[in-house]
């Protein structure tokens, strides 16, 4: 027998070994371990080195409810999201633009941020443009965003110009439609609120170096 043939034909078969992929529930896999189905771990599970895995197949989020049962969480059948996207329309309002809307948005429940806004005439002119209040040239800055209410427990929507009124060239009496695209953050979730982080400028313009916010 030709025994260096088979020294090499095990140390061949050895290497497909080791380098091959194994597939359960699929005939096609894409990873050293590749499980098409759910898995279930009596004990503890080690991770040494996880990687990146570029392809997403069937993922799903699995969520804790209120009664500590883990469950699989479904967008479509889910009144919510985790990060939710919302456009709110302002229509006809005065050239004074909103000075506070109750969203009622629970703040306890939620986060809201405004990530953009835009300011139309009623009849879709986009030439919308501020007047100061005072007839001089100077134009006070945009004030557009949310704010908890904690009369309320409702996060409130500013939409206003300081000292200025919005117009349409020389005409300042009209009446406007505001646009905010707004993201919602269901607390909990995916999100955790952090505490206030304040800063002293010391009444300069220059605060130096900050400290970064606790848990950072």
């Amino acid at each position: 027998m030709n025994y260096r043939f088979l020294v090499l034909l095990l140390i061949h078969s050895s290497v497909n070994f080791c380098f091959g992929q194994v597939g359960i529930n699929t005939t096609d896999p894409q990873a050293t371990l590749d499980v098409n189905g759910f898995t279930k771990i009596d004990e503890k599970l080690y991770l040494e080195e996880p990687g990146d895995f570029e392809e997403i197949r069937g993922s799903k989020l699995l969520v804790e409810k209120t009664d500590e049962t883990i469950v699989q969480y479904d967008i479509e059948a889910s009144r919510y999201g985790p990060i939710n996207y919302a456009e709110l329309k302002f229509q006809n309002v005065s050239n004074q633009g909103v000075q506070d809307y109750d969203t009622g948005i629970s703040i306890t429940d939620y986060s809201v941020t405004v990530q953009g806004f835009y300011v139309r005439g009623v009849n879709g002119e986009s030439n919308v443009i501020t007047s100061s209040n005072d007839g001089d040239q100077f134009i006070e800055g945009f004030q557009v965003y949310a704010h908890k209410d904690f009369d309320d427990e409702t996060w409130h929507i500013k939409a206003f110009v300081n000292n200025s009124i919005f117009r349409l060239g020389a005409n300042t009496n009209i009446r406007v439609n505001i646009f905010l695209n707004l993201i919602i953050y269901r607390k909990g979730l995916l999100t955790k609120e952090g505490p206030s982080y304040s800063i002293s400028a010391g009444n300069t313009v220059t605060v130096g170096v900050l400290g970064k916010p606790a848990g950072f």
